[in-house]
């Protein structure tokens, strides 16, 4: 009896765990930041990608290769900009709240002491398609 029991709670603790494992990431809700986002400044189309491995990249219309390009850590609804390369990088962090409404991401200025950046990214951006995820 003690066997058959112990068997029992073996095969379903194993059946359980597999399952778990089976469905790991199936229903991840996708990143609501993560996509391409465009607006216009000064008359300037500008593109930035946001990507899943908390990458992005900036450019802006008419010119030759990306603008800036880093990588950004999420705490909440507050977003932290790195800037790694590019002819428009700068060598501060600066932090942003952002909000996802439908098609519209939204930045707000926490802090950021590079005002170029800061002229960019507050405001509105409108969704004009996902990114590889």
């Amino acid at each position: 009896m003690k066997s058959a029991i112990l068997n029992r709670t073996l095969w379903l603790t194993t059946s359980l765990f597999l399952s778990i494992l089976a469905c790991h990431g199936q229903n991840e809700a996708p990143d609501p930041l993560v996509g391409k986002w465009t607006r216009s400044l000064d008359d300037r189309s500008v593109t930035f990608i946001i990507s899943s491995d908390h990458t992005y990249q900036v450019e802006f219309a008419g010119d030759d290769g990306i603008d800036v390009y880093g990588s950004f850590v999420v705490s909440g609804t507050r977003i932290t900009f790195n800037d790694e390369g590019g002819e428009y990088s700068a060598d501060e962090a600066g932090v942003y709240g952002f909000k996802v409404s439908g098609t519209s991401l939204t930045f707000t200025i926490v802090q950021d002491p590079v005002y170029g950046r800061s002229m960019l990214l507050e405001g509105s951006w409108s969704n004009a398609g996902e990114t590889e995820k």
